[in-house]
Formats: C-alpha cells, structure tokens, sequence
C-alpha cells in the first residue's frame, strides 16, 4: 500500500521480489469518464467490477498450478473497489493472488484496505509505515 505513481510501485515491487518475472500481472484500471454524473458513476463502478469478475476467472481457469498472479490496483479505483457491495468481490481476488500492490492510495484507504484483509480473512496482518499517514493503516 502506498501513496506512490504506478510505475514506481511496480519497479518497488521487483525490488523486494514481491513482482517476479514470469509473474501475471492484473491490473484493474478506472476508465475515465465524467465523474459528475451519476450514470457515469454508476458505469464506472459497474466497469471496476466486471475487470474485478474477469481477472477472478482468469484465475480459476489457469491451467499452470504454478502460475502466480499480482494484482496493481491504483487509489481512484479502490474507491469503487472498497464500495459496501463490491469490497468483498475485490478481496476474494485479492486473496487469490500472490502479491497485490495498491498504488497512489489515501491514508484512509490504506486503513480501509489493512482492515477489509483482517476482517474479511480472520488472518493477522501487518502494517508498516514511515509516516503520520501511515498511523491509521498501522
């Protein structure tokens, strides 16, 4: 979880070997559409959700037992992402991959995301951070 561009996210990553070559990367993206609709708002989430379904059964389908799976999400999307009724959709293919990077993220999402992976998996986590805006993820 960090507040960084997704290029630098990404490049973190294969530094401390959470990304490996070889790695299937999923990205689930926001399309840009006029935010101040409601319609549009309604379709972009209805969009996050559907990449969200997508990338669930690419999963479930892979034939190589040994495939490992890394989903880059970035901060606008994880808005519908964290969505009441989309959030536990989002862990399910969070929990299915190997790595999960969430880039250009607030401090509250970083909180929100830290808590939806301990509730929503009874597991224990852990939360680093090097900041005043890490204090609610920690």
């Amino acid at each position: 979880l960090t507040g960084d561009k997704m290029e630098t996210a990404i490049n973190i990553g294969y530094a401390c070997s959470l990304l490996r070559q070889g790695m299937k990367q999923i990205s689930i993206s926001f399309t840009n559409v006029e935010e101040s609709s409601q319609d549009s708002e309604s379709a972009a989430k209805e969009n996050i959700v559907m990449q969200i379904t997508n990338a669930s059964q690419m999963i479930k389908i892979e034939k190589d037992p040994h495939a490992a799976f890394a989903l880059i999400i970035d901060g606008k999307t994880l808005t519908y992402a964290l969505k009441d009724d989309v959030k536990y959709q989002f862990l399910a293919l969070a929990v299915d991959c190997a790595s999960v990077i969430c880039c250009r993220v607030s401090p509250k999402q970083k909180a929100l995301v830290t808590r939806l992976a301990k509730e929503g998996t009874g597991k224990t986590t852990l939360a680093i951070g090097d900041g005043a805006n890490d204090v609610g993820m920690i």
